[in-house]
């Protein structure tokens, strides 16, 4: 049974395009590698502008950890964590899984 992780980050206005492409470019293809699937990414247009949510389809919650420790060993990860840190004022993590109305069940 799928796991369901819900990020939102909330991201310096002047660096949102900068947060955007470094997602693009390294972390989405990584992860996506180690099979998790990006099931929406949405940049807000109300309340907080510029917060960013990623809604992510894992297999469990041990496939949090392989991601995240695929995504750190890789040599891209310093200049991605560079720019996360430049970035990012606060990211929220909740785990989650699909409701009984989510069609189509998972």
């Amino acid at each position: 049974m799928s796991v369901y992780l819900h990020v939102t980050l909330e991201i310096h206005a002047a660096g949102l395009a900068r947060f955007l492409a470094a997602m693009e470019e390294t972390a989405v293809p990584i992860l996506e590698s180690e099979g998790w699937k990006l099931a929406g990414a949405f940049v807000q247009r109300t309340g907080r502008l510029g917060n960013v949510i990623d809604l992510w389809e894992l297999d469990d919650f041990q496939h949090y950890d392989r991601g995240i420790q695929a995504l750190s060993a890789r040599p891209e990860f310093p200049a991605f964590k560079q720019v996360l840190e430049e970035t990012v004022i606060s990211e929220t993590i909740v785990f989650a899984n699909a409701a009984s109305y989510m069609h189509p069940k998972p």
